[in-house]
């Protein structure tokens, strides 16, 4: 089953905004339920408190408590007044010693801790020796895991005469205080639900306008495909989605250059082969229909257009293949350059003598310089760079070779004299098929192919060549090579 990244992405954010909100909502209703507690018990320390500054006035520097022990009412009236206090229970009569009966807890503390207990039922006075004096000294001695003793000094002329003991629950156990928190709860809860709406609003429109550049990727894609090279997708941005994006617009440009290169490619081929074709076909004809007679002079002809086109198509096979194959194509090992240079130029020799041309080569900078790669390959690439020297360089002119060891690479740089070439044909040398105007063209015997092969070949050993005007009027082409090891 194929589940969409829509899918994908909407149900993890929705699921992370639904743990999220339960999450939160549990905490909230926790840390509430724990801070509604502390608020109401922060409020009775300070009722008694205020009952504390009422009890002083009872104590006495000769008798102590034993008046206000005495007069059990007094203190009953005084925890009437913390306003807990329930009326007093059963029948009868209402005098002081019913009174007194109404200072006791009418709930014990080990009842559930739902069963709400008044402020005065949990208050004693205690002496400094902690003896219960006044309160339900009961309730001390039994105090449940759930409640706590908090003591309030009360002091007299300035110093501490006693305690009261007021026991807190650490648990809700009001009815209006648990009314209030069930009340809070459902609005928690309606809020989580709410914003587990508006979260699934919300991931619903991420997630579409985060898929929103890819599903026009994925058009572009398709439009591609179907051979639209001219379809970029506009998109602002500054993500990483942005970048694939830029991406694809740039491997487009790269497949339109490619395909109008190819048509270029093609038509050039087409054009390179029809020529010696027809002249072939030409001069066949004219020996068949009698025109011509089988002479030498003919025969040489039709073998020179013959060795023409073979050697097109043989170049047209290395290119091939190298541009295919790339740096797989390349058997490398370890060659000394200097050693594989001088072979070359000693095959030239003798041919640029009967030109007149004179080839420099200074021994002092041919050192060993190892590098990784093919000797036939690069072979065929100085050859190559030589005989365009050689082809295009003017009689009694120079050639110049040499080989520089840098850091990081070795660098091959092979320069003549006049003729050069203008500054808008240097950056095309490379092309295939290109000649130049003027003094270096089709009547030397090029290809057009000779430097693009170069090009090829250097690449495919991870090097670099470059045309560049030479001092002396001619070109001059720079080949690096990176250093091995």
């Amino acid at each position: 089953m194929r589940v969409s990244l829509f899918r994908k992405l909407f149900l993890c954010l929705f699921i992370s905004s639904v743990l999220v909100a339960i999450g939160m909502g549990l905490l909230i209703n926790s840390s509430f339920k724990e801070g509604f507690q502390r608020f109401i018990n922060q409020e009775e320390i300070l009722k008694v408190e205020l009952l504390a500054e009422k009890l002083s006035a009872y104590y006495s520097e000769q008798y102590g408590w034993t008046r206000l022990v005495e007069s059990p009412h007094v203190f009953a009236s005084m925890l009437q007044q913390l306003g807990e206090i329930p009326p007093p229970r059963g029948r009868g009569h209402t005098g002081p010693n019913r009174v007194a009966d109404s200072a006791k807890p009418a709930v014990p503390l080990d009842k559930p801790s739902s069963v709400f207990i008044p402020l005065g039922m949990r208050v004693n006075l205690v002496s400094l020796a902690n003896e219960p004096l006044l309160g339900a000294p009961e309730n001390l001695r039994s105090l449940p895991n759930d409640f706590r003793i908090e003591k309030v000094a009360v002091n007299y002329k300035g110093e501490q005469v006693g305690w009261i003991t007021v026991i807190q629950s650490l648990s809700l156990s009001s009815a209006l205080a648990e009314s209030f928190l069930h009340s809070q709860t459902r609005n928690i809860i309606f809020i989580t639900l709410a914003t587990l709406v508006v979260s699934l609003v919300f991931a619903s429109g991420l997630v579409g306008y985060l898929l929103k550049p890819l599903k026009a990727l994925h058009r572009g894609a398709e439009s591609v495909q179907q051979g639209d090279l001219d379809h970029y997708i506009h998109f602002r941005g500054n993500d990483e989605v942005t970048d694939v994006i830029h991406a694809f617009n740039h491997l487009v440009v790269n497949l339109k250059q490619q395909e109008q290169m190819r048509e270029q490619w093609l038509s050039d081929i087409s054009h390179e082969l029809r020529t010696p074709l027809a002249v072939l076909r030409s001069e066949l004809e004219a020996l068949i229909d009698g025109i011509r007679q089988p002479e030498p002079r003919y025969i040489e002809s039709l073998h020179h257009q013959v060795l023409n086109l073979t050697k097109l198509v043989e170049e047209l096979r290395v290119l091939s293949i190298v541009d295919m194959a790339g740096s797989h194509a390349i058997v490398a090992e370890p060659l000394e350059l200097c050693d594989l240079l001088i072979p070359c130029l000693e095959r030239y020799e003798a041919r640029l003598k009967q030109k007149q041309i004179v080839l420099h080569q200074p021994k002092e900078v041919c050192k060993p310089m190892m590098v990784d790669g093919e000797r036939e390959k690069i072979e065929q690439v100085v050859s190559n760079l030589l005989e365009n020297s050689y082809r295009y360089t003017d009689a009694g002119g120079h050639i110049w070779v040499s080989l520089e060891l840098h850091e990081h690479q070795v660098v091959l740089v092979i320069e003549d004299s006049a003729p050069g070439v203008t500054d808008e044909a240097l950056p095309r040398l490379f092309e295939r098929l290109y000649r130049v105007d003027q003094s270096r063209n089709r009547e030397h015997g090029g290809s057009g192919l000779g430097l693009a092969i170069c090009k090829s070949i250097i690449e495919a050993h991870h090097g670099q060549i470059y045309a560049a005007h030479s001092e002396w009027g001619g070109v001059k082409m720079i080949v690096t090579f990176p250093r091995q090891g």
